[in-house]
């Protein structure tokens, strides 16, 4: 006789909340991302939001849940750069992530810290100790 290790999909045990038992099929549409990332919190460094639109970014200007940003140059068709401009305004330190490097940032703005892509572990530590004023 043998025995299955992987319980059928009918099983509760398989089931994810809020989505139907055989959801498999879901995944083609919007396939699920595991991150796996320690380099932020090995820093002492919290997350505070990932924000896929300008539009999101802009409704977080004047909140209080983040000292310093990140900001990847293109989201979704749109450029990041009136965000950018907004923290400048109040005086947020931020730095741009982006595939063009510094030649992807238009003039008002190259002042500020280019992580290139694709970027490592080290580079990203060091930019973000240098965007927080860090000397560790």
């Amino acid at each position: 006789m043998v025995m299955s290790l992987v319980p059928p999909l009918n099983n509760p045990v398989n089931r994810t909340p809020g989505l139907p038992a055989d959801h498999t099929h879901l995944r083609k549409i919007a396939p699920r991302v595991l991150v796996v990332e320690d380099v932020v919190s090995e820093l002492a460094y919290e997350v505070a939001a990932v924000v896929p639109r300008l539009e999101d970014a802009m409704r977080l200007l004047d909140s209080d849940t983040f000292d310093v940003a990140m900001l990847d140059v293109h989201l979704n068709g749109k450029t990041v750069f009136p965000f950018a401009a907004a923290l400048e305004e109040r005086e947020i330190p931020f730095m741009f992530a982006t595939a063009y490097g510094p030649r992807g940032i238009p003039a008002e703005f190259q002042g500020h810290l280019v992580l290139q892509k694709p970027f490592g572990p080290v580079e990203l530590r060091r930019a973000l100790m240098n965007l927080s004023g860090s000397s560790n």
